[in-house]
């Protein structure tokens, strides 16, 4: 699925490449928000051949180190747990996903330094690179650390340049449905206080401490006012632009697509052939389709009443990739 135009490889003799990350060998799932990252790392995390990090790893990252022993670490988890159960957290609400310590979590929330798109930079990197090894050295170090963060889905040449090492897998889905869904999820957490996303989130937690400031998000996010929608798909065209420019910087070696449709069509296959990219055994014969709940599609208003605009914009990706 990538661009079939010539493009410069990605030279990985930059500065930035001469970062102290050659020792960690990660695989990257890239994908903005609501694209299907979610479905992708849980699937490939049941297949038993990947470290992964979890709300359990965010939530005690300044404390990993401490958890190796496993009367520590069985400790810690029970501890969250209870936390858990006792704030009433079952699932996230906006996608159904199960809450507990397991499950599988952005690293967004372990970077020291979060702005409104908390990515990887310069100045989180090193910090970042030590969570990774610790999260690595309370798993199985033989295993590759598999790793999402949505907000680095247009940043991929930086984390190629800075993990020398890193393995891709982008998916792929219909940008109009992933407006949609991104429009849903933002105004389902604030309408209603999200507390798993206020554990997990500084930002969205100091936000819902402020009364006036959540209820003066509320109004301008909702259906009344197209700054939401506008502000979303400008976004994902901005996010899907910089997939079609610079995705053939990345060698095909090190990089693979899939596509939301087909994941969901055929989840086992999709495996196969990503873990066959990463030069890992094939999945385990087991009913992974299980695992996917698909639901129908059902765009909000203000998407649809975009949709040739979005299509527009967003053309030449949807041309690229298939969908």
């Amino acid at each position: 699925m990538s661009p079939a135009n010539a493009m410069p490889r990605l030279e990985v003799s930059t500065p930035a490449a001469r970062m102290p990350s050659g020792d960690v060998a990660p695989v990257f799932i890239m994908g903005p928000h609501r694209s299907g990252t979610t479905i992708l790392y849980k699937l490939l995390a049941d297949t038993g051949q990947f470290n992964v990090t979890t709300a359990y790893h965010i939530l005690n990252r300044h404390r990993l180190s401490e958890l190796s022993a496993p009367a520590a670490a069985a400790a810690a988890r029970a501890e969250l747990a209870a936390l858990l159960e006792a704030r009433g957290l079952k699932d996230r609400d906006f996608d159904a996903v199960p809450v507990t310590p397991d499950i599988p979590e952005e690293y967004a929330y372990a970077l020291d330094h979060q702005g409104r798109r908390p990515m990887l930079d310069r100045a989180n990197l090193p910090g970042f690179l030590s969570f990774c090894r610790a999260a690595q050295a309370v798993q199985d170090p033989s295993r590759p650390l598999l790793l999402k963060n949505p907000f680095d889905a247009a940043n991929f040449l930086f984390i190629a340049r800075a993990f020398p090492r890193a393995r891709f897998v982008f998916v792929h889905r219909h940008p109009a449905e992933v407006i949609s869904s991104q429009i849903r999820a933002i105004r389902s957490i604030l309408e209603q206080r999200n507390d798993y996303v206020a554990l997990v989130s500084g930002r969205y937690r100091r936000l819902v401490e402020r009364p006036l400031m959540m209820g003066l998000a509320r109004r301008l996010y909702s259906d009344r006012w197209p700054l939401l929608v506008l502000q979303v798909s400008r976004n994902i065209a901005r996010v899907n632009r910089y997939y079609v420019e610079h995705r053939g910087m990345l060698e095909d070696a090190v990089a693979c697509d899939v596509s939301y449709p087909e994941l969901c069509a055929g989840p086992a296959g999709v495996l196969a052939r990503i873990l066959a990219s990463l030069g890992l055994p094939p999945p385990l014969a087991r009913d992974y389709a299980a695992a996917i709940k698909p639901r129908p599609i059902a765009l909000v208003p203000e998407v649809r009443q975009r949709l040739l605009r979005i299509e527009a914009q967003n053309a030449e990706y949807c041309r690229t990739v298939g969908v």
